[in-house]
């Protein structure tokens, strides 16, 4: 026992060390302005429980239902109050549990303590942990792990008996409460209890925790009235395939571009879809080696393929979404290494110590240099700008925080720019959108010209693409002729507002 605590202290201290410090300069980031930063009904718990999450925060994505972390977030709030360190405190913990049942896992599942430790400290300083641990919207990836992990360490149980059957129930209710794509968790889990136990225990384990899946899948259906499927109905199969690889490269080969803001594109992913197949076919020979020399070590392969299917909703959601971040392997990356780690029984050689040290090391130095561009959008998505200077998205953000923090002519002109750039058909930058958006605060912020730029461009896109443009769009033109001195051309443009 005391060795195993001695090993799990070394991911614990160098998990604080990498992310502890950042706490008291955290901000709010991207999606957090609109998740945390106000509520529109700040107190009222059971809320939360009753609509879908970001409605109750005061928008309307109603598809989503996510009330475990979003009730432990409130209650924080409540209590220590709605600022960015309280939310990146509260990640911060939940990803220190997530170690020590990571540790807990692997040894559970029967890894010594010094791999199950080392092992451990590659998983927190892998250069993608960072987008979900410092990005306090991502609490819903890290508690969903939490109870995966959990539900896994029930599997690691030398007999199953009801009471394990229970427990699978509401730990994946839990897990998909936290997150619906836990529902992944179901078929990896049934495949690992059914090489642990047998075919006959592995149908038991998945028809209990289909149960917590299907009360979940109800429960969904009746808060939001809307599903998930048409992610997966609407996206092509290609797409699919070439995403999912890409998910499995970054085990090992974290490419130096955006985390956060980078678009999908299967006509410039193409490196990064074949580091992937080089990893699925590096990961298999591997699993295939050790099983050959090493009879014991099949769970090798087992996790290999368990992991693969923890892959599959990201896999959809990255060319429906159109982005591409990094924190969708947090979950992923933590059941192959808790599970795999347990093909070692025996202590670790040093010569591998040293490897797995020598790659802990560069990547806690990476997600060391990555961790301070969290501290507010400016930071953000200037670190994301600098990897990809062309990002449309990442450029318009940028712009945005800039017009926040006081710096309007600069915003706007990065802005313009990002329009001017962007292709037709990305679905985080919507080009006739942005440039709608784009004239209206130009207008405000007294800049005319580039108002009437943008609307004139609008109008015309639209109607070479035989789009509609916003109402108030000629209005718009008017006006902002108006304001530049040219009021007959003004009064010509506004027989075209609406009324």
């Amino acid at each position: 026992m005391s060795q195993s605590w001695r090993w799990t202290l070394l991911p614990l201290l160098v998990a604080l060390a990498l992310f502890a410090n950042a706490i008291s300069g955290a901000g709010f980031v991207a999606d957090d302005s609109f998740n945390l930063a106000e509520h529109a009904h700040h107190g009222d718990l059971w809320g939360e429980w009753t609509t879908p999450t970001y409605a109750h925060a005061g928008g309307e994505r109603g598809h989503i239902w996510r009330p475990i972390p979003a009730t432990l977030q409130h209650v924080a709030a409540i209590a220590l109050g709605r600022t960015g360190s309280v939310f990146r405190g509260l990640n911060l913990g939940i990803h220190l549990v997530n170690i020590l049942l990571v540790f807990w896992v692997a040894r559970r599942w029967g890894a010594h303590a010094s791999v199950a430790g080392l092992l451990t400290l590659l998983w927190t300083t892998h250069p993608s942990l960072p987008e979900a641990v410092c990005w306090s919207s991502d609490i819903y990836d890290l508690m969903a792990t939490t109870a995966m992990l959990t539900a896994t360490a029930l599997v690691a149980s030398k007999k199953l008996n009801p009471a394990h059957w229970v427990g699978l129930t509401l730990t994946l209710l839990i897990a998909c409460l936290c997150k619906e794509s836990a529902m992944a968790v179901l078929p990896a889990l049934a495949l690992l209890t059914a090489y642990r136990h047998g075919l006959r225990i592995g149908v038991q384990a998945g028809a209990a925790m289909g149960i917590g899946v299907a009360a979940y899948w109800s429960l969904h259906n009746q808060v939001t009235a809307q599903g998930y499927l048409d992610a997966a109905s609407n996206t092509a199969v290609l797409e699919i395939v070439d995403a999912w690889l890409m998910l499995c490269g970054w085990f090992v080969h974290v490419p130096a571009r955006a985390p956060m803001a980078h678009l999908f594109d299967r006509t410039t992913d193409g490196p990064e879809v074949w580091a992937g197949m080089l990893v699925v076919l590096g990961l298999l020979f591997f699993a295939a080696d050790q099983a050959r020399r090493h009879p014991h070590r099949k769970i090798i392969g087992v996790t290999i393929a368990a992991t693969s299917l923890l892959l599959v909703p990201a896999a959809v959601g990255i060319p429906f979404i159109g982005v591409a971040p990094f924190r969708y392997i947090y979950m992923p990356l933590a059941l192959l290494i808790a599970v795999g780690a347990s093909a070692w029984s025996e202590p670790i050689r040093p010569t591998w110590m040293m490897g797995l040290l020598v790659a802990s090391l560069i990547g806690g130095a990476r997600s060391a240099e990555r961790i301070p561009a969290f501290e507010n959008d400016a930071s953000l998505w200037s670190a994301e700008l600098k990897w990809e200077p062309t990002n449309p998205y990442a450029a318009g953000s940028l712009a945005r925080a800039m017009i926040a923090d006081g710096q309007p002519a600069k915003g706007i002109a990065l802005w313009a720019q990002a329009v001017d750039r962007a292709q037709p058909g990305i679905r985080v930058f919507d080009k006739q959108n942005e440039r709608w958006l784009l004239a209206q605060t130009a207008f405000m912020k007294r800049q005319p010209a580039v108002a009437l730029r943008q609307v004139e461009m609008l109008i015309e896109e639209a109607a070479d693409s035989g789009s509609s443009v916003p109402a108030m769009a000629h209005c718009l033109k008017a006006d902002s002729l108006d304001a530049l001195g040219h009021h007959e051309h003004a009064s010509i443009a506004a027989v075209h507002c609406p009324g």
